[in-house]
């Protein structure tokens, strides 16, 4: 999230809506410092006021976010990266990610994998049944296999789940919390869930169902925690 585009953004839509600084702070409750430190990218407007804010400046939540007006050709591929962008550089989805992708790489070589335990169960078996060592050789193999199988597997989410997150920053670390406790406040002063979801739709461009695991992700997690 670049502050100081999103700063120039609101100086922009402000003039373009015919507000003075002071006007704008009035509307907001807030202080004419506060506006001059939003638009020189000091500072971002508080969650709780960042929906009121945009329906002031006739935008949208993620026009805000972007720094600019999004297309409406465009405007989902925004949402998606913006809430992307949240939940890919936040270090404690890592797990979620591993999760996915291990379930993601178990589903792509469900038949491959049965078929190998297929054909070691089988010679175990076998083995046991005309008692000729076949079935200790085959145990040994299943084990090699299973182990073959599991670092296959771990490459896999490692190549994925990390990816270009390796390097995050501190600095990126605690943004990346912060975007997420503001989308926190923003959606928990809706008097329903389905408000808020109603609201996300419209502001986002996402699915309903997209939004809700948003708001499900938000909900469950503790931010005082991660911190």
């Amino acid at each position: 999230m670049n502050q100081e585009k999103i700063g120039k953004f609101i100086a922009e839509n402000r003039k373009g809506n015919h507000l003075t600084q002071e006007a704008l702070a009035f509307k907001l409750g807030v202080s004419k410092n506060a506006v001059s430190k939003w638009e020189r990218g000091l500072n971002l407007p508080d969650a709780s006021i960042m929906s009121e804010l945009c329906k002031i400046l006739g935008i949208t939540l993620n026009e805000l976010f972007n720094g600019e007006k999004i297309p409406d050709s465009k405007y989902k591929e925004v949402a998606d990266s913006n809430l992307l962008s949240a939940l890919e550089n936040s270090a404690f989805t890592i797990k979620d990610k591993i999760d996915y992708f291990k379930k993601k790489w178990q589903k792509e070589h469900f038949l491959e994998l049965m078929l190998v335990m297929i054909i070691i169960v089988f010679f175990i078996i076998y083995g046991f049944i005309k008692d000729n060592g076949l079935q200790y050789l085959f145990m040994i193999l299943g084990f090699i296999s299973s182990i073959i199988e599991n670092n296959r597997m771990m490459a896999y989410v490692e190549s994925n789940a990390y990816g270009r997150n390796l390097n995050i920053s501190a600095d990126d670390f605690k943004n990346s919390i912060k975007r997420l406790e503001e989308f926190k406040e923003v959606v928990s002063k809706f008097n329903s869930k389905e408000e808020a979801i109603a609201y996300l739709v419209k502001e986002t461009g996402l699915t309903r169902k997209e939004c809700i695991e948003a708001y499900d992700f938000a909900f469950k997690t503790n931010f005082k925690k991660i911190k």
